[in-house]
C-alpha cells in the first residue's frame, strides 16, 4: 500500500502504511525521501554556525536530520510502541516521543502538525503517520525531521561527536567534557543508525566529509564505533562516549592527512579562544600581581567578557586547563613566600635563642663570682 501524502494540514484519521513489520527487530523509515541531511554527533558552534537551528547555543547534534525537501511532508512511526509525549517541547518544537517494547525511546522533532489520534498513551504501528515535518519553533530552519533515539541503559549508548569542520580536526578529545547526557523522557541519546533496517545516504552539504566519515549512516557508525583508527580510543574504554567519538573522528581525519592526532590538532582551530594568561610572565610577578592580572583578564577585559558567551566548550576547557596552570603558579609562589617567612622566623628564633644563651651564661658567671667572694669572706 502506498503511503498517502497529505496536502496542507493533517487530515482526520491516522494513515497506516505497509512498512515492513520487521520493526520488531529493526526500524522502518520515518520519511518518504529516505535521505539524511544532518549527521549524528556533528558539533554546532552556536549562532549563525547552527544554520537556523532553534538551539542557538553551541551543542552536539544528538540525532539524524531526515530531509523532506524543505516542505511539510508526512512523518511515520518507525516502530510499534506507546506515545509518551505529543506536544510542544522547547527548542525541539512540536514533538512526538514513542516508547518501544524494550524501553527505548524514539523522538520526532520540529513537526508542523500532528495526525489525528496522536496523543499520550496512544498505541502506534510501524508506518503509521504521526504528522508533518516542519521547522517549529524556529521559522528560520529548513523544514525537516529531526530523529533522536534514546536507550534505556547507558551501556547501550553510542554517542560520538566531531567538529563542524571535521576535515580540519579542531577537537582535542582529551579536553572535551561529556556532552550527551541522559535526558528525562528519552534516556541516553545514541546513534540511531544501527536500529534502522535501511542504510540512508548522507547529503549534508559537506561532501568533503564523506571520504573520512562515510557516505551513509551505517558507514559513519562503523567508522566511529566499529573500529579504532591509529591514535583512537576503543568504544569500551572508561572514557565518556562523546570523548571516545571525538577521539576516533579526529584520529581518522589525522590519519587521512598523514599526521598523528597531536600534529593534526590545534587549540586555535575553529572554535575561538579566550584571551590567554601571561603564564610565562608569572615567574617574575608577586602573588598579588598575579591575582591582579587574572582579575583584570577575567573581570575587566571586554574581549574576555564578550568571548565567553560565544566560544565553544573546547575553548572553555582550554581556558580551564590554563586556569589550573595559573593556580599552580600561585600555589608555588605562595609556597615560596611561606618558605621565606619560615626562614626569617627561623633566623629570628635562632638569634633570640643565642641572646638568651648569652644572658644565661653571663648570669651563670656572675653567680660563680658571687659564690667565690662569699667563700673568701
Amino acid at each position: 500500500m502506498k503511503k498517502t501524502i497529505l496536502r496542507g494540514v493533517v487530515t482526520l484519521g491516522v494513515l497506516a502504511c505497509a512498512h515492513s513489520a520487521v520493526a520488531d527487530t529493526c526500524m522502518v523509515s520515518p520519511t518518504d525521501k529516505e535521505v539524511v541531511s544532518g549527521r549524528f554527533g556533528k558539533f554546532r558552534g552556536g549562532g549563525s554556525g547552527n544554520f537556523g537551528s532553534a538551539n542557538q547555543k553551541a551543542h552536539m547534534h544528538d540525532g539524524l536530520d531526515f530531509s523532506t525537501s524543505g516542505a511539510s511532508q508526512p512523518v511515520y512511526a518507525t516502530t510499534e510502541g506507546e506515545i509518551t509525549f505529543a506536544g510542544a517541547l522547547g527548542s525541539a518544537g512540536n514533538a512526538v516521543l514513542i516508547k518501544r517494547a524494550n524501553g527505548d525511546i524514539v523522538a520526532y522533532y520540529h513537526l508542523s502538525g500532528f495526525a489525528n489520534g496522536v496523543k499520550r498513551k496512544a498505541q502506534v504501528k510501524p508506518g503509521q503517520q504521526l504528522g508533518l515535518s516542519g521547522n517549529t519553533p524556529s521559522s528560520s530552519m529548513t523544514k525537516h525531521l529531526h530523529f533522536t533515539y534514546g536507550t534505556s541503559t547507558k551501556d547501550a549508548a553510542r554517542a560520538k561527536a566531531f567538529t563542524e569542520n571535521a576535515q580540519r580536526g579542531p577537537f582535542n578529545p582529551a579536553q572535551l567534557p561529556p556532552v550527551f547526557k541522559r535526558q528525562d523522557g528519552i534516556g541516553w541519546k545514541t546513534d540511531p543508525a544501527p536500529y534502522f533496517c535501511q542504510t540512508y545516504p548522507i547529503q549534508d552539504g559537506h561532501p568533503e566529509h564523506q571520504r573520512i566519515l562515510g557516505k551513509d549512516t551505517k558507514a559513519q557508525h562503523e567508522i566511529l564505533f566499529g573500529n579504532v583508527p591509529s591514535g583512537g580510543v576503543a568504544p569500551d574504554s572508561t572514557a565518556e562516549p562523546v570523548q571516545v567519538a571525538a577521539a576516533n573522528a579526529d584520529a581518522a581525519l589525522a590519519e587521512a592527512d598523514g599526521k598523528t592526532p597531536p600534529m593534526y590538532l590545534s587549540d586555535a582551530d575553529g572554535y575561538g579562544a579566550l584571551p590567554t594568561p601571561p603564564i610565562g610572565g608569572y615567574d617574575t610577578m608577586s602573588v598579588s600581581e598575579m591575582m591582579m592580572t587574572e582579575a583584570s583578564r577575567r573581570f575587566s577585559d571586554a574581549e574576555w567578557n564578550n568571548s565567553i558567551t560565544h566560544v565553544s566548550s573546547r575553548a572553555l576547557w582550554v581556558d580551564y586547563n590554563r586556569a589550573i596552570g595559573v593556580s599552580n603558579y600561585l600555589s608555588e609562589a605562595i609556597y615560596r613566600k611561606k618558605e621565606k617567612v619560615e626562614a626569617l622566623l627561623a633566623v629570628y628564633a635562632s638569634q633570640k635563642l643565642a641572646g638568651q644563651r648569652a644572658q644565661t651564661e653571663w648570669a651563670h658567671q656572675r653567680a660563680q663570682k658571687g659564690a667565690v667572694s662569699r667563700s673568701i669572706e
